[in-house]
């Protein structure tokens, strides 16, 4: 037999056993997503040259690059010292005992910059100083100016620490690094070893606080997996809805295990998870946190997915039939009640409230049907009009939602056209029909036309003019409806409603 531990429990496994027979035991169902395994039961963290300095008002990580002998015999001293004086230059931090040698030099030192200078040029009255602006001083450093790391996250504390502040620890900062061996696999025929530690899925527990935040988070995590877009050493992000905007709503210290949603800036929409502790930041808005299974996302790598157990559920009810989202909702506790059209076979494309942690506040839910015959299946072409399709998707709220409204802007003769609320974002041609645009395709007006952005389907095939009234041209062709018939009948005023198929 042999002793393994799965998902941080231990079991016992047949010799010969392979990870298909051990994910028979494990809590998730397997969903064909990356399993980490750790070789052999030896440490598999180890510190490196950054170091977390912990504050009255925050923490403040620092690399080390020199000195670091004199970091070790002083480390202690510096972790129970206070804010000895500060300025526009730079702020101390001491004094402590330290064995370096003081110089009369003055030296350039940059913003950002950690060093050992002294007062009275008195190695006994030794200070941590950090360098809050490009400058040059005789800070009492050696001659070599006594640089010995940089600043590399908490930037914002050190700008707000004055006199009566102090550290109140130091620790070291640890990355998970392959000192033993480490499989990241979806391979099931991988041989059982002894002392094993496998890890399948990781728990998400999501903040009440965060109803917005939270629904991102949740659309961002299709079939309860997520796929990693970049693997830092501080942390792990998700970019399959970047440029989705998302709300700021919470403010918490970024801990490892924290999840939040880049809510303004470059990355809008990002997802991150944090590895490391890191402070607070006022363009994150906090989400959730990996209550259990974080070991999986520190040892994952770029474009594997992975399982989540995510708390709670994700209820999204738009393309349901109005039978089907009653029974999940009955499962779960929750009443519904219906608008629009009720007819049990009629499809859901409104939910209010709208998110998931509102819903299961509230206890129930409202929402909108609309008979199936207003329903569009569409089919995209991505691999030829990847940028319009982007722009269609957000438009239309695809990426968050399997259901997407097109208000009817205009109907006449064989022509169809659209407006969506204009989104900030250049459609160059892409695409552009050459001879005949078929009836039922969709059609894009490109930054050429004044329209930009005007959507339209033609009923019939057209070799002068695509399916928004331009010049072919001025037009990118991104997809088809697949059931035509059901625009003949719609006019100016009404709202289709599409899903992709």
């Amino acid at each position: 037999m042999i002793d393994i531990e799965l998902d941080n429990d231990p079991l016992v496994v047949a010799d010969d056993s392979t990870l298909a027979d051990v994910l028979k035991s494990v809590k998730v169902p397997y969903r064909g997503t990356a399993i980490a395994i750790i070789k052999g039961t030896e440490e598999s963290k180890k510190a490196t040259a950054e170091y977390l300095i912990s504050t009255t008002k925050g923490n403040i990580g620092v690399e080390l690059s020199a000195y670091q002998d004199i970091w070790q015999d002083v480390q202690s001293e510096i972790a129970t010292s206070g804010v000895r004086w500060t300025g526009r230059e730079a702020i101390a931090f001491g004094p402590f005992k330290a064995g370096i040698v003081p110089s009369h030099l003055d030296r350039e030192y940059t913003r950002w910059d950690v060093l050992l200078g002294t007062g009275g040029y008195d190695a006994d009255h030794t200070h941590l100083v950090i360098s809050k602006q490009l400058h040059t001083a005789v800070h009492g450093a050696p001659a070599d100016g006594g640089i010995i790391g940089r600043v590399v996250s908490g930037k914002g504390i050190v700008d707000s620490l004055t006199t009566g502040d102090s550290i109140t620890g130091i620790a070291p900062v640890e990355r998970w690094e392959t000192v033993v061996d480490k499989i990241v696999t979806t391979d099931l025929s991988t041989k059982i070893e002894q002392g094993m530690r496998i890890f399948t899925y990781a728990v998400v527990d999501l903040s009440s606080g965060a109803p917005y935040g939270a629904e991102h988070f949740l659309a961002s995590a299709k079939g309860n997996t997520l796929t990693f877009s970049t693997i830092a050493h501080s942390f792990a992000s998700i970019e399959s809805l970047q440029g989705e905007e998302c709300p700021f709503e919470q403010k918490e210290p970024r801990k490892a295990g924290i999840i939040t949603v880049r809510s303004v800036g470059a990355g809008l929409g990002r997802v991150y998870i944090s590895k490391l502790d890191k402070t607070s930041s006022p363009s994150h808005s906090v989400v959730g946190s990996v209550s259990r299974g974080m070991e999986l996302i520190q040892l994952i790598e770029k474009d594997h997915a992975i399982a989540l157990d995510i708390h709670p559920e994700r209820i999204m009810l738009l393309g349901k039939t109005l039978k089907s989202a009653e029974e999940e909702l009955l499962g779960r506790g929750i009443t519904m009640h219906r608008e629009g059209e009720v007819e049990n076979s009629d499809i859901v494309v409104e939910q209010m409230p709208e998110t998931t942690l509102e819903i299961v506040g509230a206890g129930d839910v409202t929402v909108r049907g609309v008979s199936e015959k207003n329903l569009l299946k569409i089919e995209l072409y991505d691999d030829l009009a990847p940028t319009t399709i982007g722009f269609f998707r957000h438009a239309l709220g695809l990426l968050k939602s399997p259901i997407g409204a097109l208000p009817v802007f205009t109907a006449y003769e064989d022509t169809r056209l659209f407006k969506v609320p204009e989104v900030k974002k250049e459609i160059m041609p892409e695409n552009v029909p050459e001879e005949v645009v078929p009836a039922g395709e969709i059609g894009v007006t490109s930054q050429a036309a004044k329209y930009a952005q005007m959507i339209g389907v033609k009923l019939t095939d057209d070799s002068r003019y695509g399916p928004s009234g331009e010049k072919f041209a001025y037009t990118n062709i991104i997809g088809r409806i697949i059931d035509l018939e059901k625009l003949r009948d719609v006019g100016e005023g009404d709202v289709v409603y599409v899903t992709e198929v």
